[in-house]
């Protein structure tokens, strides 16, 4: 009686983690990304004396004070009732990239699997930005070309917030490009943003993707039967 009661338990548990899953949302959340490659040498003797004084009194607090940029990840019942959530800093990230071993992927072959079928189903997701704020400094090595640069982002981004914002806030929803004519390649980014998706539509995104690929594989057997079917050794 008491391992019948025990099995209820867990059935129950399971579906309830279900049932949250389901009507759930996943919020995705980049806070304090900042990419830039032009470095004021005062700016960056300033930043590793203070890098050090920092690690001398405590190591752990070091790394969240020097890596400010952090990614967070969420579930959101009702896209209200916040129940999981993971915060990923820089030195996280990192760790993860070279575990999964990422740099090893092979994009050619990437795009070569990757059709245009492949771009709709992830249309599907129904992805919307919640929040977006960017400030941005570009410079190529030609003035006509920066100009041109910043327009066409200019142009993409609005077109993005346009089909993608989640509300009509326009405060939650700000951007800056700012043209550097300075005939170099030079960027300075700072890039905030959060991205909501409905639990449904991730899980019947993957449904897709893997029913795809078990239609490509009985295709390929099929065809190494038609291929091989007459042949005698």
């Amino acid at each position: 009686m008491i391992l019948v009661f025990i099995l209820l338990a867990i059935i129950v548990a399971i579906s309830i983690f279900i049932l949250l899953i389901l009507f759930s949302t996943f919020r995705i959340e980049l806070d304090n990304l900042e990419i830039s490659n032009m470095v004021n040498k005062q700016s960056k003797n300033v930043k590793e004396t203070e890098a050090k004084n920092i690690q001398r009194k405590n190591k752990s607090k070091d790394m969240q004070n020097i890596n400010k940029e952090t990614l967070i990840l969420s579930l959101y019942l009702a896209n209200k009732i916040k129940w999981l959530s993971i915060k990923l800093g820089d030195r996280k990230i990192k760790k993860m990239y070279h575990k999964m071993h990422l740099e090893k992927i092979d994009i050619k072959k990437l795009e070569k699997e990757f059709k245009l079928e492949d771009l709709k189903t992830l249309g599907k997701l129904k992805l919307k930005i919640a929040y977006f704020n960017l400030q941005a400094s570009l410079g190529l090595s030609s003035p006509i070309i920066t100009a041109f640069l910043i327009a066409g982002s200019a142009t993409i981004l609005s077109n993005i917030l346009a089909h993608l914002a989640k509300d009509q806030q326009f405060q939650n929803y700000q951007y800056v490009l700012t043209p550097i004519y300075n005939n170099k390649i030079l960027y300075k980014i700072k890039f905030n943003c959060i991205i909501e998706i409905k639990m449904v539509h991730i899980i019947n995104v993957i449904y897709i993707f893997i029913k795809k690929g078990r239609s490509d594989e009985n295709e390929r057997t099929t065809s190494n039967r038609k291929s091989y079917g007459y042949s005698y050794e």
